[in-house]
């Protein structure tokens, strides 16, 4: 079984979260052959304070940043 891990900042909502699982499940499953109904994926969410990327604290997410639609888009 594939265990797939995400974690995001909060703020997202269920529905951009259900897009982002069925877009790397398939993914995911095209890339291993492993049929999707033996990968078990986890999202887990924090603040943005708890995300550091090249040494600085990333902000809360805010709804519309421009490599989340791009992200998402990809995944369709």
């Amino acid at each position: 079984m594939a265990l797939i891990s995400c974690d995001m900042r909060e703020g997202r909502t269920d529905e951009q979260k259900r897009k982002l699982a069925t877009g790397l499940m398939r993914v995911i499953s095209e890339a291993t052959g492993e049929p999707k109904s033996n990968i078990f994926f986890v999202i887990r969410e924090g603040r943005g304070i708890n995300f550091v990327e090249h040494g600085e604290h990333l902000p809360d997410y805010t709804e519309g940043a421009v490599g989340d639609k791009d992200l998402i888009s990809r995944l369709k």
